[in-house]
């Protein structure tokens, strides 16, 4: 038996469908017996429970559920009390539930999972990776630098400190853990270190790459790689899991990582008539805002000057759509030096000069800026906003629409 674990938060409704669609993938690709584990909290709905029950039971597959506020009312409380301006962030308490599962898993007779984010399309056999053998390491994952073809995020706490070698740090979205070596108070020891650490930003990832960076398993990059990542290398759908990390999931289904999602969210209870009632809705929102965008724009402009900030096989582009003008700048984005010099510009030149942004990853990059005091469509804006798809041959993502269906 195959044992796949996945955490669950799901304060909106919304993320029960993307942990379905990353189970469908399973599924499809696999004749092997696999029991899905679900560590959730009271944001399980009875409906995607039901759902998440029919998905299994359609491929004669199996779906257990544990409720971590009941199984753990100790460990959730302290994550409560200690990391509640972690969860005010982006992150939400179900990133910490993986950490919860030597705990409840254990006790049911299970030493061996495979942990998976929900934002990942599993597009080959997963007893392929149930079967690497990790020999005396604790976990399996792969390296993020391989990850995202040495397209990693910069701002790592663990690697700008020195903790932890670039080369070394590995993604925890897919990961496969020797749960009779890990030890039941690893999530309380994570907690200390984030309490002792307020500047780590990748909380539960960097809990497992402080431990365990110097000794784990590397898995090949098949195994986990990022779609994006992908995409920029114009690369064909192969037999790899995927990860859709950064929320760069869009409807354009002539992208073919689109549409591998969508193929497998079709395959979902999730996906019936409420979806196009919800696209629909979310269609007029996108129209509207793309008009309050224009009226944005006409006023902010008034008086003040634009920098680019864009890879340099793209300045000749930009210029030409742009109509840039002498005293208007270009920041060259080529390595993670480019991140300090538009820093630097953009302290110098606060309130007088609009920034346009054209980075493959923008979601975290923005991230940055925002918490280096910077407000988007204020001091910076996503330059691809105002460029279409066939301009630039970049796929726009509209996640909005995916968030809603």
């Amino acid at each position: 038996m195959i044992h796949v674990c996945f955490g669950l938060h799901d304060a909106d409704g919304h993320y029960s469908k993307f942990a379905g669609t990353t189970m469908a993938s399973i599924f499809e690709n696999t004749s092997a017996p696999v029991t899905i584990h679900i560590l959730h909290d009271p944001t399980l709905t009875a409906d995607n429970r039901d759902k998440f029950s029919y998905l299994a039971g359609c491929y004669g597959q199996r779906v257990n559920f544990h409720n971590v506020a009941a199984l753990c009312a100790n460990e959730i409380n302290l994550l409560n009390e200690k990391l509640a301006t972690v969860f005010a962030s982006r992150f939400s308490i179900g990133t910490f539930y993986r950490l919860l599962a030597k705990k409840i898993l254990s006790r049911q007779g299970i030493n061996r999972i495979i942990y998976l984010d929900a934002d990942i399309i599993v597009n080959l056999d997963i007893a392929e990776l149930w079967r690497q053998d990790l020999g005396k390491f604790t976990v399996a994952a792969v390296p993020e630098v391989e990850a995202t073809f040495n397209n990693m995020v910069a701002n790592k706490f663990l690697i700008n400190t020195g903790r932890v070698r670039k080369e070394n740090y590995f993604c925890a979205g897919v990961m496969i853990l020797d749960l009779d070596k890990l030890d039941e108070n690893f999530l309380y020891e994570g907690v200390n270190f984030l309490t002792n650490n307020p500047a780590c930003e990748c909380f539960d990832q960097d809990i497992l790459n402080a431990a365990f960076s110097e000794n784990y398993f590397r898995l090949e990059q098949k195994f986990d790689s990022f779609s994006d990542a992908e995409r920029l290398r114009r690369a064909p759908v192969a037999k790899k899991i995927y990860h859709y990390a950064g929320r760069c999931i869009g409807l354009n289904s002539y992208d073919v990582y689109n549409k591998l999602w969508l193929e497998n969210f079709s395959k979902t209870p999730w996906s019936n008539a409420e979806v196009f009632h919800n696209m629909g809705r979310e269609i007029d929102n996108t129209i509207d805002q793309r008009i309050e965008l224009t009226q944005w724009l006409m006023k902010v402009y008034a008086g003040r000057r634009r920098t680019f900030c864009i890879e340099p096989n793209g300045i000749n582009f930009v210029k030409a759509l742009f109509a840039v003008r002498e005293d208007e700048k270009f920041i060259e984005m080529v390595d993670d030096t480019s991140l300090k010099k538009l820093l630097s510009k953009m302290k110098s030149q606060h309130g007088k000069t609009m920034f346009f942004i054209f980075v493959p990853f923008y979601p975290p990059f923005k991230d940055e800026l925002v918490r280096n005091g910077f407000k988007e469509f204020e001091d910076f804006v996503n330059g691809f906003l105002f460029v279409t798809q066939k301009q630039y041959q970049q796929p726009r993502l509209e996640y909005n629409f995916i968030k809603a269906l």
